[in-house]
């Protein structure tokens, strides 16, 4: 019998990169068995809106229902002789990067934070506790980006002259907002340099695939201005690998915000692609 697809729908921009992570792996996992989602559910004990909520970027479920569905679709798997996309521990690791917490004004899933966060609960009445003091951490060294055998093979495009460009109408602004310094950023950032490279590969898999084509362009973005070159150069070698008109988007966000050099390195990937 050949392998049911199923078509997803596009994650919010709302949900954070180690949610999308985690989603992605979920959507992997479901594609093993090919009955709907109300039987699957059903064996899980969860209703199947709540099942495909979890598979839209919605709750994150509890442990015990990604146990129970990921022992059902292993049965399922060896029953067709198919193989599993990953193994528990690791999607229980993806879960629980979802769940961490940077403070108290940021979701659930935001990067950058510590577990205990997550697992918080109210104290009873009594003095208020001691705020935590945050210690400047030492500047890092710059990270080492590891760099696919596809990427070595890419030309970049020759630096252009700075020419000096009038004014028009009134002072020019950057294309990219002043406020849209992500975490996610300093949290690859952080992963480099402690040498998680898998951590960071997650990341920017994440984020060259599963992003919109303007939300990629400010993450390469922010990569450039945060030092991160070499991650930047990754996520657009990544993001070449999507569909032609998803490249096409990527290149005309990045050409916009006169980011020319990597509208050049998208499109020489892409067409590498091709011809592989």
């Amino acid at each position: 019998m050949p392998k049911r697809t199923h078509k997803w729908k596009k994650l919010p921009s709302s949900v954070s990169l180690p949610h999308r992570a985690f989603v992605l792996k979920l959507r992997e996992l479901r594609e093993v068995s090919d009955r709907t989602q109300a039987e699957i559910a059903q064996d899980v004990y969860l209703a199947a809106t709540s099942l495909s909520n979890h598979l839209n970027g919605g709750r994150i479920p509890e442990t015990e229902h990604v146990e129970k569905l990921y022992k059902i679709l292993r049965d399922e798997a060896a029953a067709t002789s198919r193989a599993m996309p990953c193994s528990l521990p690791l999607l229980l690791e993806l879960r629980a990067k979802t769940l961490v917490k940077h403070c108290g004004c940021c979701p659930v899933g935001s990067p950058g934070a510590t577990v205990a966060d997550s697992d918080a609960q109210p104290t009873a009445a009594g003095p208020p506790a001691p705020k935590h003091v945050r210690r400047r951490p030492r500047r890092p060294r710059r990270p080492r980006v590891r760099l696919s055998p596809r990427h070595r093979g890419i030309p970049r495009a020759p630096a252009q002259a700075e020419v000096p460009v009038p004014l028009r109408e009134g002072d020019r602004h950057l294309n990219t907002p002043a406020d849209a310094a992500w975490p996610e950023i300093r949290t690859l950032a952080e992963s480099l340099s402690a040498g998680r490279s898998r951590d960071a590969d997650i990341m920017m898999w994440s984020a060259a695939t599963t992003l919109s084509a303007r939300d990629v362009q400010i993450f390469v973005a922010q990569c450039r201005a945060a030092g991160l070159g070499k991650a930047a150069d990754q996520v657009i070698t990544n993001a070449a690998r999507r569909d032609a008109q998803a490249v096409l988007n990527i290149a005309s966000a990045l050409h916009t915000s006169e980011q020319y050099a990597d509208a050049g390195l998208l499109l020489a990937a892409a067409a590498q692609g091709e011809q592989a």
